[in-house]
C-alpha cells in the first residue's frame, strides 16, 4: 500500500474512532440507548473496544503515511548536509 493510500485509511480510520467514542459517551448519558444489532444489545464497552481499535489503526496507518522517510531518503539527506 503506498504512502497516500495509508494516509486516507489512516483518516477515515480516525473518523470511526471518534464516531464510536462519540456514540459510547451519548449512550452513557443517556442521550440515545443502546443499539440493537442482529437482534443482540451492544453494550458501551463494546463501543470503547471498537473506538480503542480504530485508534491504533489509525495511528499505525498515520505513521507509516506520514512517519519516517525511507531509508534511500535519509541516506540521501545525510549525504547533502555533509556535503
Amino acid at each position: 500500500m503506498n504512502r497516500e493510500a495509508c494516509k486516507f485509511f489512516s483518516g477515515s480510520f480516525a473518523a470511526l474512532a471518534y464516531a464510536h467514542a462519540a456514540y459510547a459517551v451519548a449512550t452513557s448519558r443517556g442521550v440515545i440507548n443502546e443499539p440493537v444489532f442482529l437482534g443482540r444489545r451492544w453494550g458501551i464497552g463494546f463501543m470503547w473496544t471498537e473506538a480503542a481499535i480504530y485508534t491504533a489503526l489509525a495511528l499505525a496507518l498515520g505513521r507509516i503515511g506520514w512517519g519516517a522517510r525511507s531509508a534511500a531518503a535519509a541516506l540521501e539527506a545525510r549525504s547533502e548536509a555533509a556535503d
